[in-house]
């Protein structure tokens, strides 16, 4: 017998023992570090009476742990996915969103806010008797710096964005509201024009006093350059942009009881409406987002160019100490980053090293986020890094941010030792229309790519079902694509010929009602670069009545075209067609069929028999009609891969029954929800790899 040479059995066994041995070796320090990790953090919150947390730490732009500890203000569990209130860090979305605008060439830092020509100069002062001349000195540079003349430290007014707060605990402040002759919760603008009859603290620029109100006026500054409302111009060019697509500003504020507010550790968010306070202190997110954050502004610099994060950073010239008001942070002369809570609210930090390589140890992450139940500290930054330093050795084998996207790796069956492929796979049901741009952008962000998307109108909410796909290959086709939606027909067809111009084809096509849109049908679009040949023809069309779709069907059918997506609403007592068809350069006709008007017995019937002549399932749709839903299919030999269709399954029993699939492998090609007896039901379809 030879030698063992390079790929030999043994040596291949020797290689795989090696690799299951580092494997094992990892997943023991890492248990053992998180085990130490929760003690530690455990007894820190009992030291220091918190009711409990939650906790993410990255390294190099990567996740390596998540947790949640405790109870809420509620008495809810908190987890990993807890939403929470994420206080001042609003103001580093803010500040992050005016220096857009300033690299953009819109806003300079230098421009005044108020008086005659201001950008805010249409907001003029309630009382006009009463003007501070030093308003008019004012600029954007002041409102980021915390150096625009306020000090809410200062009564009787102290601080006027915590107004009703402050009169709810029964301190003795002016009734903003009752002197205005306004309702509860005020305008911003409205408050803007009370402030602006109240006298500053000081010259503004001269040196620095947190403010909550500087940062209310920089909303409307960002309200007013953009010509559109803060909280839009926020989601669409940050919030959507970094994937944070579990960040928003809730539309109400939260149940408060009278007794808690009285108490001095109360949260201000139990007395505040947050679209009052947007720009200061009004968005909520999840631990995953706001590492999304910091990985897209310091990191991957989506939103901000090396310059213009020099901007955000930097000091005000009369700043001479070690630690200062950066724009939206705190900032050191260690490269250390930072954003707490409003004193007023629960303990938070959001902490970011700059330049890791500088005063850390290698293994020790570079950015984490801590959110608490209760207020309690005064020295949380010093005190979480201390902690922060038990996680040196953790050595995650997983995507964790996977865990957030996908309902796949979150479900209690799951498990990566046995589920190989479905670190390829994510699913995510029941997506809100608001929450689908941040989320595509996340998927991105982990080279995911949309393998299927489709939506129901249930409840008067329009959800979407996305599963994505890790790119198998690096080809350009994958990984570069666009997803637009909320499309009337006039501008679906604009955007198509824009794209195509720039080599991007529509290769997915959905019809759909939309609640955001008044519940006019809208359009959905996935834009592939270069995903067809030169010599690959392509038609579409949408909102086709049934008889002249059957028609021009049957004409594409004999000029060798084929369906690869057809989606149907029901408008004005007809189901009305959108559709793409496509024809390959060989001219190999496809055979193909499709059915409407189907319940789940009828389409499963129509799955296995023409399955019996090699038609398999190429594209599922399920619409409303006046109440019970109906389900739209094509049938085509475009594939031999044979599959299986379950439906009726809530959404635990398909994510189970996804996550057998992909152990014995079978992938969830189709995932469409419907209305059962008052119940959200899936139909899933699974084909053989």
């Amino acid at each position: 017998m030879g030698a063992a040479g390079a790929d030999s059995p043994l040596k291949m066994c020797a290689t795989l023992v090696y690799v299951l041995l580092v494997i094992s070796h990892v997943s023991f320090t890492s248990s053992s570090v998180i085990h130490d990790f929760d003690r530690a953090f455990q007894q820190f919150l009992q030291d220091n009476g918190y009711r409990g947390g939650v906790v993410a730490a990255m390294r190099d732009g990567k996740l390596v742990m998540t947790r949640g500890y405790g109870e809420d203000r509620r008495g809810k569990t908190v987890t990993s996915s807890s939403q929470f209130p994420i206080s001042s860090v609003s103001k580093s979305l803010t500040a992050v969103a005016i220096l857009q605008l300033v690299q953009n060439g819109q806003l300079t830092l230098k421009d005044k806010v108020f008086g005659e020509s201001g950008i805010l100069g249409e907001i003029r002062p309630w009382d006009k008797s009463k003007v501070d001349p030093r308003l008019a000195d004012i600029t954007v540079d002041h409102l980021l710096h915390h150096s625009a003349g306020w000090d809410h430290s200062h009564g009787p007014l102290y601080d006027p964005v915590l107004n009703q707060f402050y009169r709810r605990r029964g301190q003795k402040v002016p009734n903003i509201a009752q002197e205005m002759v306004s309702k509860q919760p005020l305008d911003p603008k409205l408050l803007i024009s009370y402030v602006l009859s109240q006298p500053l603290q000081y010259q503004p620029g001269a040196r620095t006093a947190y403010s909550n109100f500087g940062y209310l006026v920089l909303g409307r500054v960002i309200e007013a350059v953009s010509n559109t409302t803060y909280k839009d111009y926020a989601r669409k060019n940050i919030v959507s942009r970094c994937g944070m697509w579990n960040t928003h500003i809730p539309t109400e504020a939260e149940p408060w009881d009278v007794m808690e507010v009285m108490n001095e550790g109360a949260s201000v968010y139990q007395s505040l409406e947050p679209s009052s306070v947007d720009s200061t202190l009004g968005w909520q997110s999840n631990v995953y987002d706001m590492m999304r954050f910091v990985r897209c502004t310091f990191e991957s610099q989506q939103v901000l160019n090396d310059r213009h994060l020099e901007l955000l950073l930097s000091r005000t010239d009369f700043s001479e100490e070690d630690v200062w008001f950066a724009a939206g942070f705190r900032a050191n002369a260690k490269n250390i980053v930072w954003q707490d809570a409003d004193p007023h609210a629960d303990d938070l930090i959001l902490y970011h090293n700059t330049n890791p390589t500088e005063g850390h140890g290698s293994g020790i992450p570079d950015s984490w986020i801590i959110a608490l139940y209760d207020n309690a500290m005064n020295h949380l930054r010093q005190q979480t890094k201390e902690i922060m330093l038990l996680l040196e050795n953790i050595s995650p084998q997983e995507n964790l941010f996977l865990y957030d996207i996908s309902e796949l790796h979150s479900h209690p069956s799951y498990d990566p030792r046995q589920t190989y492929n479905a670190l390829q796979y994510t699913i995510r049901y029941n997506l809100d229309e608001h929450q689908l741009s941040a989320y595509v952008d996340a998927l991105q962000e982990e080279g995911l790519g949309i393998h299927w998307f489709t939506s129901s109108y249930i409840h008067d909410r329009t959800l979407f079902t996305i599963i994505g796909k890790q790119f198998s290959q690096p080809t350009r086709s994958q990984y570069d694509y666009l997803f637009e939606h909320g499309m009337s027909h006039r501008y679906l067809l604009q955007r198509k010929l824009q794209l195509e111009e720039v080599g991007y084809n529509m290769t997915q096509l959905h019809s759909y009602r939309s609640s955001t849109h008044s519940k006019q049908v809208v359009f959905a679009a996935v834009f592939r670069f270069e995903a067809f040949s030169v010599d690959k023809q392509m038609k579409y069309g949408t909102n086709h009545l049934p008889e002249p779709y059957d028609k021009l069907v049957e004409m594409y059918n004999e000029k060798h075209f084929y369906p690869i997506c057809q989606t149907v609403v029901f408008e004005n007592d007809k189901e009305e067609f959108s559709f793409i068809f496509v024809k390959d350069a060989g001219d190999t006709r496809i055979e193909f069929k499709h059915n409407y008007d189907l319940n789940t017995k009828r389409l499963a019937k129509l799955t296995t028999d023409n399955a019996k002549v090699h038609l398999h399932l190429s594209y599922l749709n399920a619409y409303d009609v006046d109440g019970k839903f109906k389900f739209a299919a094509v049938f085509s030999n475009v594939t031999s891969l044979p599959g299986a269709l379950e439906v009726d399954q809530p959404e635990s029993s398909a994510t189970e029954m996804a996550i057998r699939s992909l152990r014995n492998g079978k992938i969830p090609k189709y995932i469409v929800s419907y209305l059962e007896d008052g119940n959200i039901k899936f139909a899933v379809y699974f084909e053989e790899v």
